[in-house]
């Protein structure tokens, strides 16, 4: 029969093999995964951001057409960047307080400015996510 105890022990290294090399190739998964949520949440952040000063402008033109004066239109558009700031706060940090505190030294930002830069240097994947090529 020969030493039987080999068969465990070259059983027992496969097995281990197999659970480490599955446990490694999981964790590349979920960080590219966390990574590819961070990025498309922020582009939908960011397309937000683009919304919010389309919205700025045509209400502005609405403001003027309507004859208001002046002092009402800076009332109005320094509301609006108001509320446009604390958007922008209020994103970066909901994402980061929903991030596990194992994983926040990886997300990569802290604050809207150092968010966009994340997007900018990832943004062949914002791309893919919108099927828009590179040129």
């Amino acid at each position: 029969m020969g030493p039987w105890w080999l068969y465990v022990l070259v059983f027992m290294f496969g097995y281990v093999t197999c659970q480490t090399f599955y446990f490694l190739n999981s964790a590349r998964v979920s960080l590219k995964l966390m990574k590819s949520s961070r990025v498309i949440y922020l582009l939908m952040m960011a397309k937000a951001m683009e919304k919010y000063k389309i919205a700025e402008e045509v209400m502005v033109m609405n403001l003027k057409n309507s004859n208001k004066d002046e002092k009402a239109i800076k009332e109005f558009q320094n509301s609006i960047e108001n509320e446009r700031q604390s958007f922008k706060e209020r994103s970066v940090s909901w994402i980061i307080e929903n991030t596990p505190s194992t994983f926040r030294d990886i997300i990569g930002f802290d604050d809207w400015d150092s968010a966009m830069k994340f997007l900018i240097l990832h943004r062949n994947e914002a791309f893919k996510f919108w099927r828009i090529n590179d040129d």
